[in-house]
């Protein structure tokens, strides 16, 4: 298994696990950048690039925009290839409060990162830390 240190990865699948996702996987390290980033969104910052992600993986990564709102609406498309991700600091918290458990726990997993819209019209967020099926040679296939 090829593996990196340092690095969080993203992209967007059709029809993953049932439905549209953009998957988000990362070492401890990106782990630990996302949380910092959710905790900004969670304490007032009005939003965050993800471009600007020290740790971006530069061959799999989308246009985020992270808001935080006064509703949760959730991760969308805006245009080809640019995303909004627009959440309550209430809801950010709480994805941050997620990330912090797993480490915490100390073993790997996913957590959905969803709106929880009955209306399901945002992209499903799936979270991975430390999941062998999500490793570099799974990423590296998805480029041929």
């Amino acid at each position: 298994m090829a593996t990196t240190n340092k690095y969080i990865r993203i992209r967007f699948f059709n029809n993953f696990k049932g439905e549209d996702s953009i998957l988000i996987t990362a070492d401890i390290k990106g782990l630990l950048e996302l949380e910092n980033a959710f905790t900004k969104l969670a304490n007032g910052h009005s939003k965050y690039e993800f471009t600007q992600l020290k740790l971006l993986d530069p061959q799999f990564k989308l246009n985020i925009t992270a808001i935080s709102d006064n509703k949760d609406l959730g991760l969308m498309a805006i245009s080809s290839g640019k995303y909004e991700w627009r959440l309550t600091s209430k809801k950010w918290n709480e994805f941050k409060e997620k990330l912090i458990s797993m480490y915490r726990l100390g073993n790997g997993g996913h957590h959905y990162l969803d709106n929880d819209s009955t209306f399901n019209n945002d992209l499903q967020v799936i979270f991975s830390w430390n999941e062998d099926q999500y490793d570099l040679d799974f990423w590296n296939k998805l480029k041929k």
